[in-house]
């Protein structure tokens, strides 16, 4: 990676820290799914109200496509920290349809419509059996999908959502936050997947 592209990524980290600090400030005290990405929505304190008021956000299993994990292709063997969400606190497993696959592993520079990519977040040391520090939660699940040219094209015709740990939908279109990010990528929107 040369110097212009770390100077870059350090300025978005920053600059991402400083508006996730102002967006959490500006949804302090809200319920449903108006919460930070990145943010654990099952974080330690927080009170039975608030995940009661989490039951009646909108459900995110629609935003999900069904049956991933079965028909998917798991991208990386074991589970790596995301620089990229939250600035490390997440680790996180990776699938792909047969698209996304194909694009990933020939890094290339167009990837085809139709082709999605699911980002399971977990807590840093939770096994992936979920077994290790078992008070810590799993995170958030995002998913990008390529759709057709004219659906986002300042930002590559990505769809995002972000659907969070108890299975609200927190966002869901052509997310400028999350698309400010992979706008930058070097594959079309996809970063490399740690193996």
């Amino acid at each position: 990676m040369d110097a212009l592209v770390r100077r870059r990524r350090a300025l978005l980290i920053v600059a991402s820290a400083l508006a996730t600090g102002a967006l959490v400030v500006a949804c302090a005290g809200r319920d449903g799914a108006g919460g930070a990405v990145g943010v654990s929505d099952k974080a330690p304190g927080r009170s039975a109200a608030r995940d009661a008021g989490d039951a009646e956000a909108v459900d995110g299993a629609a935003a999900l496509p069904p049956g991933y994990r079965e028909s998917f292709t798991k991208v990386n063997k074991a589970r790596f920290v995301s620089q990229g969400h939250a600035a490390g606190r997440w680790e996180v497993d990776v699938w792909a349809n047969e698209l996304a696959a194909k694009a990933l592993a020939a890094r290339a520079r167009e990837v085809p419509p139709g082709a999605i990519v699911v980002q399971e977040h977990h807590e840093r040391g939770v096994g992936p059996d979920g077994s290790a520090e078992a008070d810590k939660p799993d995170g958030p699940i995002m998913v990008m999908e390529k759709k057709p040219a004219g659906f986002s094209s300042d930002h590559g015709d990505w769809r995002f959502a972000v659907v969070g740990s108890q299975g609200q939908l927190v966002r869901d279109g052509a997310i400028e936050t999350c698309a400010g990010c992979h706008d930058d990528a070097p594959m079309d929107g996809l970063f490399p997947v740690v193996e």
